[in-house]
């Protein structure tokens, strides 16, 4: 390159944004979905040093603690659903997070491909949690369903997973 050359890139993130998103995902998702206060003291803290060390794999914890603090609530629809999103969202940053060294900054456009698996999960889950809870609530047996549905999709991805070993070994 000479020295009048230059590189244009779109819109770029700092590592450090994708560390505040993920420690304010931590933050709401606990300050809503943890009615004790012990439990959301520490998913913040597991979620502060996920943000600033994200090889401790600490905000998967915070997940733990979010999740512990919800069964001792009890069910509640739309609080399952807000989980079911923030689980999904500290599952997401934190790997973002782990894969972007410090000092890096990330162009937008490459974040496309993450933000669109993020939203077709979220479209898949977020209506099977209000089939699962409806059902729950109604009474209905939901466990039976819920296992056989686990157990034909634990099927699919290990005959898939066969599938592709076999075609790479061809």
């Amino acid at each position: 390159m000479r020295a009048n050359d230059s590189v244009s890139t779109g819109i770029a993130l700092s590592w450090l944004v994708l560390r505040a998103m993920l420690l304010a995902v931590v933050v709401i998702g606990a300050a809503v979905l943890s009615p004790l206060i012990g439990w959301l003291i520490a998913a913040v803290a597991l979620g502060v040093i996920g943000a600033a060390l994200p090889q401790s794999f600490a905000a998967w914890g915070s997940v733990a603690c979010l999740l512990i603090g919800m069964m001792i609530a009890g069910p509640d629809l739309g609080r399952t659903m807000l989980a079911v999103l923030v689980v999904h969202a500290v599952h997401v940053l934190t790997t973002l997070n782990l894969v972007v060294p410090v000092g890096a900054r990330v162009v937008v456009g490459a974040l496309r491909p993450t933000l669109i698996r993020f939203l077709v999960v979220q479209a898949i889950a977020q209506p099977l949690t209000l089939l699962v809870m409806l059902g729950a609530t109604a009474g209905v047996a939901v466990i039976p369903w819920a296992v056989v549905a686990g157990a034909a999709a634990l099927l699919a991805l290990v005959f898939l997973l066969i599938s592709s070993m076999k075609a790479a070994e061809d």
